[in-house]
């Protein structure tokens, strides 16, 4: 009894395990203010995201965030992924446990269908699974140097050359960027090569600790281009995610229904691009006439009859007549 209770316990703590990451504000700029706050949910990962870049949360505010100014906020969010197996990236930057109760990929898709909907602007929604650049061999970053992972194995090949196309595939999302227009940049890549060699070699291997600060350095570099290109105006995040493949993904599939009704999400009412300037015009067209007739009420209502004005001397029933 004992013995199956213990399995029972481990297989648990696995499972918890597996569905429990990490997310690390790496650069955010200084009107954004992330404290220490408990367990963010990746459901709530977007909502974050959007109140980040000025627009209003639809959940309850995640208290880790505080905006302490609504001007100059973020013009573009980064977000890293990682599937890292167990290991550990963690960089510097404020961090806290994810709780992965919906993938990442569902926060893109929910993202790109909510705020496209609202967004009064030009807004590039971009998502690149950094693998997919290995097959054409189409980056042309310089692949990092290292003393125990070795090209001509597997799947050691494959971290460092994916490591190389990371700096590549966030260098050309940026090259897209909808901001020099006054637009908005949403951008998403996903990192998978270091879940396998976790899985090959073993989390305390000389190897994947290597890849571990491999993969810190690429991620400073992404940061540190993502600062350039934006001129800091980015939120720059890494999630790390150790979801297990065999976890629901219901919530994407609504997403992407043909039968997706926005109605759903409580959402205002869309207008032009025209509708600030029109609300302005009639708001202090109106605020100026009513100050008018005020006024004008008000100077009537205190002139001195005696002074022998206009509208005294044609209201006077015995108005005088010039003979």
């Amino acid at each position: 009894m004992e013995v199956q209770a213990v399995r029972w316990l481990s297989l648990f703590s696995l499972l918890y395990t597996a569905q429990c990451g990490e997310v690390t504000v790496a650069h955010s700029p200084s009107n954004l203010r992330f404290g220490s706050a408990g367990v963010l949910r990746a459901t709530h990962l977007d909502d974050v995201l959007a109140a980040s870049l000025g627009y209003t949360p639809e959940s309850a505010p995640w208290n880790g965030l505080t905006i302490t100014s609504p001007f100059n906020l973020p013009i573009a969010a980064v977000v890293v992924e990682v599937h890292g197996g167990g290991a550990s990236v963690r960089q510097e930057g404020s961090t806290y446990s994810l709780k992965e109760d919906t993938t990442l990929d569902d926060v893109f898709q929910r993202m790109k269908a909510v705020m496209g909907y609202r967004a009064q602007r030009e807004t590039l929604f971009k998502r690149i699974v950094v693998d997919d650049y290995l097959g054409e061999d189409t980056f042309h970053g310089s692949i990092p140097s290292s003393e125990v992972l070795s090209l001509n194995d597997e799947p050691d090949s494959t971290f460092l050359r994916e490591m190389a196309a990371l700096v590549d595939a966030a260098e050309k999302a940026g090259e897209m960027t909808t901001t020099n227009h006054g637009g908005q940049d949403i951008i998403f890549l996903q990192v998978n090569s270091l879940a396998p060699l976790v899985k090959t070699y073993g989390l305390e291997s000389p190897k994947v600790k290597e890849a571990e600060n491999i993969l810190r350095k690429q991620l400073v570099q992404v940061t540190d281009m993502m600062r350039h290109i934006y001129n800091d105006r980015v939120l720059v995040a890494t999630a790390t995610v150790e979801q297990l493949e065999e976890l629901s993904r219901s919530s994407r599939s609504i997403l992407q229904s043909e039968d997706l009704n926005l109605e759903d999400y409580n959402l205002a009412t869309q207008y032009t691009s025209d509708y600030p300037a029109i609300f302005n015009i009639v708001l202090w067209l109106s605020i100026i006439l009513l100050l008018a007739v005020l006024a004008t009420s008000v100077a009537m209502a205190t002139m001195d009859p005696g002074r022998d004005s206009i509208i005294y001397r044609m209201t006077n029933p015995r108005m005088k007549k010039d003979n």
